[in-house]
Protein backbone atom coordinates (compact mmCIF):
# COMPACT_ATOMS: atom_id res chain seq x y z
CA UNK A 1 0.00 0.00 0.00
CA UNK A 2 1.38 3.35 -1.01
CA UNK A 3 1.53 5.96 1.75
CA UNK A 4 -0.10 9.26 0.72
CA UNK A 5 2.27 12.22 0.52
CA UNK A 6 1.92 15.97 1.00
CA UNK A 7 -1.36 17.51 2.19
CA UNK A 8 -3.14 14.16 2.00
CA UNK A 9 -1.19 12.98 5.04
CA UNK A 10 -2.34 15.86 7.26
CA UNK A 11 -4.79 15.00 9.96
CA UNK A 12 -7.82 17.20 9.46
CA UNK A 13 -10.21 17.81 12.32
CA UNK A 14 -13.75 17.79 10.95
CA UNK A 15 -16.18 19.86 13.02
CA UNK A 16 -19.55 18.19 13.08
CA UNK A 17 -22.41 20.32 14.35
CA UNK A 18 -24.60 18.31 16.69
CA UNK A 19 -28.31 17.89 16.05
CA UNK A 20 -29.03 19.89 19.20
CA UNK A 21 -26.87 22.80 18.01
CA UNK A 22 -28.55 22.75 14.58
CA UNK A 23 -32.02 22.86 16.11
CA UNK A 24 -30.94 25.59 18.55
CA UNK A 25 -29.44 27.70 15.76
CA UNK A 26 -32.49 27.27 13.53
CA UNK A 27 -34.94 28.36 16.25
CA UNK A 28 -32.70 31.27 17.24
CA UNK A 29 -32.44 32.43 13.62
CA UNK A 30 -36.23 32.28 13.21
CA UNK A 31 -36.59 34.50 16.28
CA UNK A 32 -34.03 36.96 14.90
CA UNK A 33 -35.85 36.98 11.55
CA UNK A 34 -39.12 37.85 13.27
CA UNK A 35 -40.96 34.53 12.95
CA UNK A 36 -41.88 35.02 16.62
CA UNK A 37 -41.92 38.28 18.53
CA UNK A 38 -41.23 39.04 22.17
CA UNK A 39 -43.85 37.32 24.33
CA UNK A 40 -44.95 34.86 21.64
CA UNK A 41 -45.36 31.22 22.58
CA UNK A 42 -43.18 28.81 20.63
CA UNK A 43 -44.45 25.53 19.15
CA UNK A 44 -44.40 22.52 21.48
CA UNK A 45 -41.49 20.08 21.70
CA UNK A 46 -43.54 17.57 19.71
CA UNK A 47 -44.25 20.10 16.95
CA UNK A 48 -40.58 21.10 16.73
CA UNK A 49 -39.56 17.42 16.68
CA UNK A 50 -41.87 16.78 13.74
CA UNK A 51 -40.73 19.93 11.91
CA UNK A 52 -37.02 19.12 12.24
CA UNK A 53 -37.37 15.36 11.99
CA UNK A 54 -35.57 14.77 15.28
CA UNK A 55 -36.51 13.28 18.64
CA UNK A 56 -38.07 15.33 21.43
CA UNK A 57 -34.99 15.00 23.63
CA UNK A 58 -32.89 16.90 21.06
CA UNK A 59 -35.54 19.63 20.93
CA UNK A 60 -35.69 19.83 24.74
CA UNK A 61 -31.91 20.23 24.95
CA UNK A 62 -31.96 22.92 22.25
CA UNK A 63 -34.64 24.84 24.14
CA UNK A 64 -32.60 24.56 27.33
CA UNK A 65 -29.66 26.21 25.56
CA UNK A 66 -31.91 29.05 24.40
CA UNK A 67 -33.15 29.42 27.97
CA UNK A 68 -29.59 29.71 29.22
CA UNK A 69 -28.88 32.42 26.65
CA UNK A 70 -31.91 34.37 27.85
CA UNK A 71 -33.55 34.21 24.43
CA UNK A 72 -36.58 32.22 25.56
CA UNK A 73 -38.26 31.41 28.86
CA UNK A 74 -39.79 28.00 29.55
CA UNK A 75 -42.67 28.02 32.04
CA UNK A 76 -43.73 24.78 33.65
CA UNK A 77 -47.08 23.65 32.34
CA UNK A 78 -47.30 26.53 29.85
CA UNK A 79 -44.55 26.10 27.28
CA UNK A 80 -41.69 28.23 25.94
CA UNK A 81 -41.97 31.96 25.21
CA UNK A 82 -39.72 34.47 23.45
CA UNK A 83 -38.05 36.84 25.88
CA UNK A 84 -37.60 40.56 25.44
CA UNK A 85 -33.87 39.98 24.99
CA UNK A 86 -31.70 42.87 26.08
CA UNK A 87 -28.04 43.48 26.85
CA UNK A 88 -28.91 46.33 29.21
CA UNK A 89 -28.71 44.28 32.44
CA UNK A 90 -25.24 43.07 31.44
CA UNK A 91 -23.96 46.39 30.16
CA UNK A 92 -25.28 48.30 33.16
CA UNK A 93 -22.85 46.30 35.29
CA UNK A 94 -19.96 47.83 33.31
CA UNK A 95 -20.44 51.17 35.06
CA UNK A 96 -18.41 50.10 38.08
CA UNK A 97 -15.41 49.44 35.83
CA UNK A 98 -15.53 52.97 34.38
CA UNK A 99 -15.60 54.97 37.58
CA UNK A 100 -11.88 55.77 37.60
CA UNK A 101 -10.60 59.02 36.17
CA UNK A 102 -8.87 57.28 33.25
CA UNK A 103 -12.05 55.40 32.31
CA UNK A 104 -14.06 58.58 32.75
CA UNK A 105 -12.07 60.06 29.86
CA UNK A 106 -12.85 56.99 27.75
CA UNK A 107 -16.59 57.54 28.18
CA UNK A 108 -16.21 61.23 27.40
CA UNK A 109 -14.31 60.40 24.21
CA UNK A 110 -17.01 57.93 23.16
CA UNK A 111 -19.68 60.57 23.70
CA UNK A 112 -17.70 63.12 21.71
CA UNK A 113 -17.30 60.77 18.74
CA UNK A 114 -20.95 59.74 18.65
CA UNK A 115 -22.60 63.04 19.48
CA UNK A 116 -20.43 65.22 17.22
CA UNK A 117 -20.96 62.88 14.28
CA UNK A 118 -24.71 62.58 14.87
CA UNK A 119 -25.05 66.35 15.17
CA UNK A 120 -23.41 66.84 11.79
CA UNK A 121 -25.70 64.27 10.20
CA UNK A 122 -28.79 65.63 11.97
CA UNK A 123 -28.19 69.10 10.54
CA UNK A 124 -28.59 67.65 7.06
CA UNK A 125 -31.25 65.00 7.57
CA UNK A 126 -33.42 65.93 10.56
CA UNK A 127 -37.09 66.55 9.82
CA UNK A 128 -39.09 69.45 11.19
CA UNK A 129 -40.91 67.03 13.49
CA UNK A 130 -37.59 65.77 14.87
CA UNK A 131 -36.37 69.32 15.45
CA UNK A 132 -39.58 70.00 17.35
CA UNK A 133 -38.92 66.94 19.53
CA UNK A 134 -35.44 68.29 20.21
CA UNK A 135 -36.98 71.60 21.27
CA UNK A 136 -39.34 69.75 23.61
CA UNK A 137 -36.40 67.82 25.06
CA UNK A 138 -34.56 71.11 25.56
CA UNK A 139 -37.55 72.68 27.32
CA UNK A 140 -37.83 69.61 29.55
CA UNK A 141 -34.14 69.85 30.39
CA UNK A 142 -34.47 73.55 31.20
CA UNK A 143 -37.39 72.83 33.52
CA UNK A 144 -35.55 70.20 35.54
CA UNK A 145 -32.30 72.14 35.43
CA UNK A 146 -34.02 75.07 37.12
CA UNK A 147 -35.54 72.77 39.73
CA UNK A 148 -32.14 71.18 40.38
CA UNK A 149 -30.43 74.55 40.74
CA UNK A 150 -32.73 75.36 43.66
CA UNK A 151 -31.08 72.57 45.67
CA UNK A 152 -28.05 71.00 44.01
CA UNK A 153 -27.57 68.58 46.93
CA UNK A 154 -30.93 66.88 46.38
CA UNK A 155 -30.23 63.46 44.76
CA UNK A 156 -33.75 63.16 43.36
CA UNK A 157 -33.49 66.50 41.57
CA UNK A 158 -30.10 65.50 40.23
CA UNK A 159 -31.54 62.26 38.87
CA UNK A 160 -34.37 64.15 37.16
CA UNK A 161 -32.07 66.59 35.39
CA UNK A 162 -29.75 63.74 34.37
CA UNK A 163 -32.72 61.94 32.78
CA UNK A 164 -33.69 65.10 30.92
CA UNK A 165 -30.09 65.71 29.83
CA UNK A 166 -29.75 62.15 28.51
CA UNK A 167 -33.03 62.40 26.59
CA UNK A 168 -31.87 65.60 24.90
CA UNK A 169 -28.67 63.99 23.65
CA UNK A 170 -30.42 60.74 22.74
CA UNK A 171 -32.81 62.71 20.54
CA UNK A 172 -29.80 64.04 18.62
CA UNK A 173 -28.51 60.48 18.20
CA UNK A 174 -31.90 59.40 16.84
CA UNK A 175 -31.93 62.34 14.42
CA UNK A 176 -28.91 60.84 12.66
CA UNK A 177 -31.21 58.04 11.39
CA UNK A 178 -28.41 55.56 12.05
CA UNK A 179 -29.76 52.53 13.89
CA UNK A 180 -26.32 51.33 14.96
CA UNK A 181 -25.42 54.68 16.54
CA UNK A 182 -28.74 54.66 18.34
CA UNK A 183 -28.32 51.12 19.66
CA UNK A 184 -24.75 51.73 20.84
CA UNK A 185 -25.73 54.93 22.66
CA UNK A 186 -28.72 53.30 24.29
CA UNK A 187 -26.87 50.15 25.33
CA UNK A 188 -24.14 52.12 27.11
CA UNK A 189 -26.57 54.61 28.60
CA UNK A 190 -25.59 53.71 32.18
CA UNK A 191 -22.03 54.83 31.44
CA UNK A 192 -23.29 57.98 29.76
CA UNK A 193 -25.68 58.78 32.62
CA UNK A 194 -22.81 58.35 35.06
CA UNK A 195 -20.74 60.80 33.02
CA UNK A 196 -23.63 63.29 32.83
CA UNK A 197 -24.18 63.03 36.58
CA UNK A 198 -20.57 63.86 37.33
CA UNK A 199 -20.49 66.79 34.88
CA UNK A 200 -23.69 68.37 36.18
CA UNK A 201 -22.87 67.94 39.86
CA UNK A 202 -19.25 69.06 39.58
CA UNK A 203 -20.05 72.19 37.59
CA UNK A 204 -23.03 73.14 39.75
CA UNK A 205 -20.94 72.96 42.91
CA UNK A 206 -18.13 74.95 41.30
CA UNK A 207 -20.55 77.74 40.49
CA UNK A 208 -22.03 77.60 43.97
CA UNK A 209 -18.57 77.92 45.50
CA UNK A 210 -18.00 81.00 43.35
CA UNK A 211 -21.33 82.50 44.43
CA UNK A 212 -22.64 82.40 40.85
CA UNK A 213 -26.28 81.99 39.78
CA UNK A 214 -27.58 79.28 37.38
CA UNK A 215 -26.34 79.60 33.80
CA UNK A 216 -29.73 80.11 32.16
CA UNK A 217 -29.62 81.21 28.52
CA UNK A 218 -25.88 80.63 28.29
CA UNK A 219 -26.38 76.89 28.78
CA UNK A 220 -24.59 74.86 26.11
CA UNK A 221 -27.67 72.75 25.38
CA UNK A 222 -29.39 75.83 23.99
CA UNK A 223 -26.35 76.56 21.82
CA UNK A 224 -26.42 73.02 20.42
CA UNK A 225 -30.10 73.39 19.58
CA UNK A 226 -29.40 76.66 17.78
CA UNK A 227 -26.59 75.03 15.83
CA UNK A 228 -28.99 72.35 14.60
CA UNK A 229 -31.44 74.98 13.36
CA UNK A 230 -28.68 77.02 11.72
CA UNK A 231 -26.67 74.07 10.41
CA UNK A 232 -23.63 75.46 12.21
CA UNK A 233 -21.18 72.56 12.10
CA UNK A 234 -18.21 74.37 13.65
CA UNK A 235 -20.33 75.88 16.40
CA UNK A 236 -21.90 72.53 17.26
CA UNK A 237 -18.53 70.83 17.62
CA UNK A 238 -17.31 73.58 19.94
CA UNK A 239 -20.50 73.37 21.98
CA UNK A 240 -20.25 69.58 22.35
CA UNK A 241 -16.60 69.76 23.41
CA UNK A 242 -17.49 72.40 25.96
CA UNK A 243 -20.49 70.49 27.24
CA UNK A 244 -18.43 67.33 27.70
CA UNK A 245 -15.60 69.16 29.40
CA UNK A 246 -13.08 68.46 26.65
CA UNK A 247 -12.36 72.16 26.55
CA UNK A 248 -12.70 74.41 29.58
CA UNK A 249 -15.73 76.67 29.64
CA UNK A 250 -15.53 80.05 31.41
CA UNK A 251 -18.02 80.12 34.24
CA UNK A 252 -18.18 76.34 34.40
CA UNK A 253 -14.63 75.05 34.58
CA UNK A 254 -12.56 78.18 35.08
CA UNK A 255 -13.19 81.47 36.83
CA UNK A 256 -11.40 84.78 36.83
Amino acid sequence: MIEPHGPARRKLKINRTSIVDQVCQSIKQDIVDGAWSSGDKLPSEAEFAETFGVNRLSVRMALQKLNTLGIIETRVGEGSFVCDFSLKPVLSELTVFYEGEDKYHDVRQLRNLLESECLCVAMKSATDAEKQKLKEALDNYDQYSNIYNEDIDDPQRLEQVVDADFNFHYQIIKMSHNELYKDIYYMVQQLIRSHITKMISTRAHRRQEQGLPPIGENDLHFRIYQCVLQADTDGSREAVEGLLGIVSVPGLDEFE
